[in-house]
């Protein structure tokens, strides 16, 4: 249930990033807070070699529209435009598709968090 609602929390916050900056111009940043490290991909491929299990990511994208799609299995899939990339959160964890590596910033979590 915890992760259900992380899921709902990281969805919102996408979708509310995403609606003020297409009403401010076109930039966004999309943040994803207390991330595992094991379950995130960009591009397919995980995300290692962070000195730390907790992490935050800061997508500086450029947004006009996001559409929501749900899976299967709960998840849901965040569609940015006019790029195309795409953000899917789901039970497996983050998966990031479409965005260059210098759109995207790298926090470490100060503390783990159960």
């Amino acid at each position: 249930m915890k992760s259900a609602g992380r899921l709902v929390a990281v969805v919102l916050s996408i979708i509310s990033v995403a609606l003020l900056a297409s009403c401010t111009g076109g930039g966004a940043n999309i943040s994803l807070e207390g991330l595992d490290l094991g379950m995130v991909t960009m591009d397919g491929k995980p995300v290692d070699g962070l000195p730390s299990q907790k992490i935050n990511l800061l997508l500086e994208v450029s947004v006009e529209k996001v559409s929501v799609r749900y899976t299967a299995d709960g998840g849901s899939i965040l569609v940015l435009e006019p790029s195309g990339a795409t953000i899917e959160v789901g039970p497996a964890g983050v998966s990031i598709n479409g965005i260059k590596d210098d759109q995207v910033k790298v926090e470490w979590s100060g503390r783990e968090e159960e």
